[in-house]
């Protein structure tokens, strides 16, 4: 499919300087320019603008000369040899009495022609009118001729044609036979490529490749590619569908993340600025847009969302870097390209009946220090030598995205902005992240107006202060929510096996959550996973090993990884305990968002080497519930 070419930058401020984002149409300065031909009523001393040199030059004026203070110009020049009062003598010239008395005789020297011999320089009535009838009789004439050629060449052409005409007909019938809505079948155009479809359906990609939809859960996808904003998809009989609001509180989130999409992480492809800073000089893979378009374009597909629908998920939460809008000089990142496949994943989710969680991931000069902002190290915003510079041009990129996300085309598709991930609050101070927090809020709904259906929720990372510790926050607000990443796997490590700690979700969590849904509002886990330790192929960085093998930060010696991550080996009791950790979790946290949909094959061993933390996989083999 050929994409349009989208503004990544909607900004208010350019539009007012450049007259390109002028959408009011205006029309050619015809006033200036007819402002003294269309004066009728003006005196020869008019002086209203014009780019004729005189009132009397205009076009207009030139056929309507009434007006003028010249008496001889109000009368009607003598072209007509059937005036009465005309003769030889006197065509072309004016009334006696209105005779110019600088020139009595030749008035208007440029029509000195006309005052030749009438005989010779005017036909007489008979000879026009008989010259008009043999013209009118010849046009019938040729007008008769082609219409009787052009039907006969279109019966010809017919004739020989009707055969490979009729199987064509035949084929569009038959294919259009299979047309429906949302049950199976397939509703279709008149093209014949379907528009919509249930399970079993068949989707045609923009591609022109085609893929079997699988969905038992009564959910439908729909695309009309005359009609590309028409929200008409569900994911599933219990979601709504896109053309009916979702009742955060009331209709439960079940989503998952597309990490390591558009912000690349160390496990489950690359880090962002440790890959984009190598690639920036080199060129044999293309270079950095070379190689980061290929990953953008082949990690996460239409086929994903389809995937993602079919198994029961009706959110999709898409993290993305500041880099999506713009970089400054010395930032190693590729401008603007992930913003293109963000607008992908707006149609895709729209087609397949996902609404989605933008989230903010990475910040300039990092939110919280770790590979995911965007480059590991310190924390530089709300803290360090660059953290309010760092938080205001953040703040300016959350307008940006929230401009463009209000929008009534997209907002029924982006329906969540989580401002800020993990930002490390215990560093900021509460304080000082509340404050950053609300004017994030009045940035947002300045943008998309208050009340429902006015722009997305916002949603807000705890900072990883305790949920209690946010009850309060903006009393009163619209459409506000609390976002908690409850993972267990980066705490003290356990050999125990999942079976005996099946009751760990909802006694570390369920409470806390409960108590959060009720004081402060929607309250939701925007990531969290099956792995109950940290082993798994970089995990916490590159080559910076495991906890639960003693390799990462000195730690004790655990155990050994191997049997958590060979999932090639784990048999039907060890994968029916993930799927019960995983059920446990989902009921404990409500609303959720699992991370990731996921994870890269290694490029040493051919297969994913973090099995805990990919839906996909699980799905597929067998240990994540369906």
């Amino acid at each position: 499919m050929a994409f349009r070419s989208y503004d990544p930058v909607p900004n208010p401020a350019a539009r007012a300087s450049n007259p390109d984002f002028d959408f009011e149409l205006h029309s050619p300065r015809m006033g200036t320019f007819m402002g003294a031909a269309l004066n009728d009523e003006a005196s020869s001393l008019d002086t209203r603008p014009s780019s004729v040199t005189d009132d009397y030059s205009s076009s207009v004026r030139a056929f309507n000369r009434q007006s003028q203070a010249d008496p001889s110009f109000g009368l009607h020049y003598r072209d007509d040899p059937h005036d009465p009062n005309a003769s030889a003598d006197n065509l072309g010239q004016p009334p006696k009495e209105f005779a110019s008395p600088t020139s009595p005789t030749v008035p208007y020297a440029n029509l000195s022609e006309k005052r030749r011999d009438p005989t010779t320089q005017y036909a007489s009535p008979r000879q026009r009118s008989r010259k008009r009838a043999i013209l009118i009789v010849g046009a019938i004439a040729l007008i008769i001729i082609i219409v009787v050629v052009v039907v006969a060449v279109t019966l010809s052409v017919r004739k020989k044609s009707s055969p490979a005409s009729s199987n064509i007909s035949s084929g569009s019938g038959s294919s259009s036979q299979s047309g429906g809505s949302g049950s199976g079948k397939s509703g279709s155009t008149s093209s014949s490529i379907a528009v919509t479809g249930g399970d079993g359906s068949t989707v045609t990609m923009d591609s022109g490749a085609t893929f079997t939809y699988s969905n038992k859960f009564g959910g439908y996808w729909y695309y009309d590619p005359e009609k590309p904003l028409t929200n008409n998809a569900r994911a599933q009989s219990w979601t709504p569908p896109m053309n009916e609001t979702f009742q955060y509180g009331t209709d439960n989130i079940r989503g998952v993340n597309l990490g390591g999409w558009l912000v690349p992480e160390p496990f489950m492809q690359v880090s962002a600025y440790a890959y984009s800073y190598n690639l920036m000089n080199e060129t044999s893979q293309g270079g950095l847009e070379g190689v980061l378009t290929n990953h953008y374009e082949t990690f996460i597909t239409e086929q994903d969302f389809a995937e993602i629908a079919g198994a029961g998920l009706n959110h999709v939460r898409i993290p993305i870097g500041y880099w999506a809008i713009e970089t400054w000089a010395g930032e190693p990142f590729l401008a603007k390209v992930s913003w293109t496949y963000f607008l992908k994943a707006i149609e895709w989710a729209r087609k397949y009946g996902l609404r989605i969680n933008l989230d903010f991931h990475a910040l300039p000069g990092s939110q919280n220090g770790w590979n995911h902002s965007g480059k590991l190290g310190t924390v530089n915003v709300l803290y360090g030598p660059m953290g309010l510079a760092n938080a205001q041009r953040s703040l300016g990129y959350i307008r940006i995205l929230a401009e463009f996300i209000s929008q009534p085309q997209y907002s029924n598709v982006v329906t969540i902005f989580g401002v800020t991930n993990e930002p490390m609050g215990t560093q900021m101070g509460q304080e000082q992240l509340s404050a950053y927090y609300v004017q994030a809020y009045d940035i947002i709904r300045t943008a998309s107006g208050i009340g429902e259906g006015k722009g997305p929720y916002i949603l807000y990372h705890d900072g990883f202060y305790q949920l209690s510790q946010w009850v309060g926050f903006l009393t009163g607000a619209d459409r506000i929510a609390l976002d908690n990443h409850p993972y267990v796997c980066f705490g003290g490590q356990t050999s125990d096996p999942y079976s005996s700690r099946l009751t760990v979700p909802c006694d570390t969590w369920g409470a806390d959550v409960n108590t959060s849904m009720t004081a402060f509002g929607l309250t939701t886990a925007g990531e969290w996973s099956n792995a109950i330790n940290d082993c798994g192929l970089w995990v916490n960085g590159v080559n910076d090993g495991s906890r639960y093998e003693g390799t990462f930060d000195t730690t004790a010696v655990t155990g050994d990884c191997t049997p958590w991550t060979d999932y090639q080996n784990w048999d039907d009791t060890f994968k029916a305990s993930v799927e019960q950790w995983a059920l446990a979790s989902m009921s404990s946290l409500q609303n959720w968002f699992f991370w990731t949909w996921k994870i890269g094959n290694s490029t040493v061993t051919g297969k994913v080497e973090a099995p805990q933390w990919s839906y996909q996989l699980g799905l597929q083999e067998g240990w994540m519930p369906t």
